[in-house]
């Protein structure tokens, strides 16, 4: 009578181990499939306006020539070329290398420069065949007299886009 009672507390055993683990299986693909669902739910339906073409302006940048469609400029030698958003007027910044000193161009006013004590703000107004385009160089107070000749240079290469 014994070995019958311990055989059916065995049995009961492994049955208890096989609904426990089933139904942590089944726990687990319920959980899995929610993740799926919700996941799924997070993808767009259609491509994001961020996401699709946004033509800008076109921009030919070589060695030292810049051209966009309303001007060409050379700029010095180890600058950086940063070109305007696609959606702006026509413009770009050129960065010395000590990432402080800039020149900006731009077909578009670009209002009152920021002030700052440290900074000697330079702008200037050139006319290309009847367009206006607008230079503003910002450099350390300190090295205006070293950067001036640079910033001249670069005013006399400014020519009208062909």
């Amino acid at each position: 009578m014994t070995i019958k009672r311990f055989n059916t507390e065995v049995q009961r055993l492994r049955d208890l181990k096989r609904k426990t683990l089933l139904n942590s299986l089944w726990l687990c693909v319920s959980v899995s499939l929610c993740y799926i669902f919700v996941l799924c739910s997070c993808i767009p339906a259609q491509t994001p306006p961020q996401l699709a073409f946004t033509p800008g302006a076109p921009a030919v940048i070589t060695d030292e020539l810049f051209t966009n469609s309303a001007f060409s400029v050379r700029y010095p030698t180890g600058w950086r070329v940063v070109t305007g958003a696609a959606d702006a007027p026509p413009s770009v910044t050129f960065v010395a290398a000590d990432d402080v000193s800039t020149i900006t161009l731009t077909a578009a006013d670009p209002g009152e420069p920021e002030r700052d004590p440290a900074f000697r703000v330079e702008t200037r107004q050139l006319s290309l065949e009847g367009r206006r385009i607008y230079v503003v160089a910002r450099v350390p107070v300190q090295d205006w007299p070293r950067f001036q000749p640079t910033f001249e240079r670069l005013l006399a290469s400014v020519k009208p886009a062909s």
